[in-house]
């Protein structure tokens, strides 16, 4: 996982591999359903779509594998309020535990790392993670930049409306921890579903090679497949929004 501008992107690697994979469900859709390399150039527009839909579910998960990686930060932060250091240095502390846990390249740990380091060049925490939270687009992490910013301002008890503030935000997060994993059997059986139609035809072709034929290469047929294909797409899409409620 890389970090440009604080924002979250794919590694070239992530990108390409990507790529390939699309590259190879177009062939497979082209050769099934039209029996012709011919289909697979035309249809080649298609894998632009495809691999911008798939970057932006990367990039997805990727943001809610930092937001649950906030989540610890928090509770270390917490913890180590609580053991009786000042709000500084449990950041810092909050930075070794994450750093021993979940590595280095991390990027919550390199933000942490950062801010640490701006911290010490009296840089104001708050504004280290109010830029932290705006590179993020996080709204658990801008609510959490938001608090501390007035805590900080009003001179309370930080420890306290920390305290208080994390227990907040770590619940709504769990919250959504939980729907994701009453969603995950749904999920499954979606990408299940998804892959039988294609799966029935397959099947039939490698048992029956001559089933389809009246189907490839005339107009009636392609105008059929191309159908059939359509439907498939929709329904597929259908069930993407649907499950996407539900994030």
């Amino acid at each position: 996982m890389k970090k440009k501008n604080g924002m979250i992107v794919c590694e070239r690697k992530e990108v390409a591999w990507i790529f390939m994979k699309g590259l190879g469900i177009l062939v497979f859709v082209g050769i099934l359903f039209y029996n012709s390399f011919l289909a697979v150039l035309i249809g080649s527009p298609l894998l632009y779509f495809y691999c911008k839909s798939e970057i932006v579910k990367l990039k997805t998960k990727k943001a809610e594998k930092l937001t649950d990686h906030f989540k610890e930060m928090l509770l270390a932060v917490v913890a180590a309020l609580r053991a009786g250091y000042s709000v500084e240095n449990a950041f810092v502390e909050a930075y070794r535990d994450l750093l021993y846990r979940f590595g280095e390249k991390d990027i919550m740990v390199s933000e942490l790392l950062l801010i640490n380091r701006q911290v010490k060049n009296n840089t104001p925490m708050e504004q280290l993670l109010e830029k932290f939270a705006q590179n993020t687009n996080s709204t658990d992490i801008k609510d959490f930049a938001e608090i501390f910013k007035i805590a900080k301002r009003s001179g309370g008890d930080m420890g306290e409306i920390m305290e208080h503030t994390v227990s907040i935000i770590t619940r709504r997060m769990e919250i959504k921890e939980e729907i994701r994993m009453l969603t995950a059997a749904k999920r499954y059986e979606q990408k299940i579903m998804n892959l039988v139609p294609m799966g029935i035809i397959f099947y039939i072709r490698m048992t029956n090679p001559g089933y389809f034929d009246s189907l490839y290469h005339n107009g009636a047929g392609i105008v059929i497949m191309t159908a059939a294909l359509c439907v498939y797409v929709a329904a597929y899409y259908m069930s993407e929004k649907i499950l996407a409620i539900t994030n």
